[in-house]
């Protein structure tokens, strides 16, 4: 498939272990470019579950890049399959990209605009830290607002295999927090975790903030 001239798309997916390869799948029957799955840990801090100390969710993240055009057809069959429309069975995102490279190893360039005004009010924060201090990232996060995150942890798919989010190399000795921020939030949010783990000194971690342009599943409180 050829994405040359056209706006592209990054879908992520969070969803419980196991049902990553079945939304693989139906990705690759809608037209996507590939995907990848990243095994990682929810995090869902409620009273009774505290008292079960039941606090992370094995999670499967799925990522993929499909086209603009695809973008309505795609959250409607992704919904409809995993029933995403409805309250704890996972939640969808999709981030516009600036390039990426197709299979062919051309540069493909985006013209990706905004157009109008953004009815999205998240933004997705990654924090790229020392494995064993994502529980130092979460709690900061949630001390600024932030409702849970997602835990992934650095591993690729063979033993001598690195794992890459955005063509970044993760050693198997780091963790990666995604956390969905609401816009007014993120700034204290990426304070707070900065302030914590001191980002600022060199090696202590690496935070980037990219936007998100459609989200599916999330509910507010």
């Amino acid at each position: 498939m050829n994405f040359i001239g056209n706006n592209l798309i990054l879908f992520c997916s969070i969803l419980d272990f196991g049902k990553g390869s079945n939304a693989l799948k139906l990705s690759q029957e809608l037209g996507a470019m590939g995907g990848t799955i990243f095994l990682g840990k929810g995090t869902l801090r409620t009273e009774w579950l505290n008292i079960l100390g039941a606090f992370d969710i094995r999670k499967e993240i799925f990522i993929t890049i499909i086209d603009e055009k695809l973008e309505d057809d795609f959250y409607d069959k992704m919904s409809k399959k995993f029933a995403l429309n409805k309250p704890h069975n996972g939640i969808a995102f999709s981030m516009p990209l600036k390039y990426c490279l197709n299979l062919k190893g051309s540069k493909y360039v985006s013209k990706f605009q905004e157009k109008g005004v953004n009815n999205v009010d998240y933004e997705s924060i990654f924090v790229i830290v020392d494995k064993g201090t994502s529980g130092d990232v979460l709690e900061a996060a949630e001390s600024a607002g932030s409702t849970g995150g997602t835990v992934i942890h650095g591993r690729g798919s063979g033993t001598q295999e690195k794992a890459k989010l955005f063509n970044i190399e993760i050693e198997p000795e780091k963790d990666i927090v995604l956390i969905l921020s609401k816009v007014e939030k993120t700034e204290s949010i990426v304070n707070a975790i900065g302030e914590r783990l001191n980002i600022s000194e060199p090696s202590n971690g690496i935070i980037f903030v990219m936007d998100v342009s459609r989200t599916l599943g999330l509910y507010n409180k």
